[in-house]
């Protein structure tokens, strides 16, 4: 089974943080509730991977894990044909993220699998990251699967379009903890927490469900609920893991984390 618990202090450098951040805990379990594929290279010749999350278990075949301290090449054979090392090399020299979408790669899911007939499509987003003199030092990788449903005639439904919607909004979580998230734009900025309501936030990013954070605020349930509600309206989440992002780019930002108090 894998275990990101040591693999992701490998991510203590690149994110400038301390290796005993409890961040990069819940960054890790929050990295592994994904279905998404993330792993960290760096920018050396053969483009070792610092990093890999859990998704990996289940896209690649076993002789190809853990993917951390292999190169590229090692894990995906097809990695030059595919033209991701051109892509990946233009990335560390320009500092300008690439993305590669819609494309057929052959060592990942359904036809790694050997299930014939049935084609895998994924999106590989290339985002530079940069070390505390400016250079880039590594680069993040975001791999979505986006295969057409099955039957191939078929359109996508509303809850798959959905799903699918949600998946890019807790990815844009993670690019927000690594600095390398788009601009919001025009977007409206999100309203600030009240104390409880921060408290409950914090308390849900490792994972503690509504029951869970009621007995250690000694509040009902319902209370809670009520608390997340309100947490996903004011910052303009949807999920649980977009809050658990967020929270996670507030602690590796900031060194003082209020913390729970008793009774209202």
């Amino acid at each position: 089974m894998h275990d990101s618990g040591p693999a992701v202090y490998q991510l203590a450098a690149v994110l400038q943080a301390s290796p005993e951040s409890d961040a990069l805990v819940i960054l890790g379990r929050l990295l592994d509730s994904l279905p998404i594929g993330f792993h960290v290279t760096d920018c050396g010749p053969s483009f070792q991977i610092v990093y890999g999350n859990q998704v990996w278990e289940r896209w690649l075949p076993a002789n190809k894990l853990p993917v951390q301290g292999k190169s590229l090449a090692d894990v995906f054979t097809t990695a030059a044909q595919s033209g991701i090392l051109d892509i990946m090399r233009d990335v560390c020299r320009t500092a300008q993220p690439q993305h590669l979408k819609d494309f057929e790669f052959r060592e990942l899911g359904l036809l790694a699998r050997g299930k014939a007939g049935e084609t895998s499509r994924w999106d590989w987003e290339i985002y530079p990251l940069s070390g505390p003199g400016g250079e880039v030092t590594h680069l993040l990788n975001v791999v979505m699967d986006v295969s057409p449903p099955v039957p191939k005639k078929r359109r996508p439904s509303a809850a798959e379009r959905q799903a699918a919607n949600r998946t890019r909004e807790q990815a844009s979580g993670v690019l927000r903890i690594f600095g390398v998230a788009p601009s919001l734009g025009d977007r409206k900025p999100p309203e600030p927490l009240s104390r409880r309501e921060l408290q409950v936030a914090h308390l849900l990013a490792p994972g503690l469900t509504n029951g869970d954070i009621a007995q250690l605020m000694n509040l009902s349930p319902t209370t809670i609920s009520s608390h997340v509600g309100h947490i996903l309206s004011k910052l303009g989440f949807r999920s649980r893991a977009q809050i658990a992002a967020w929270v996670v780019e507030q602690r590796l930002g900031k060194s003082q984390v209020p913390e729970a108090e008793g009774p209202a």
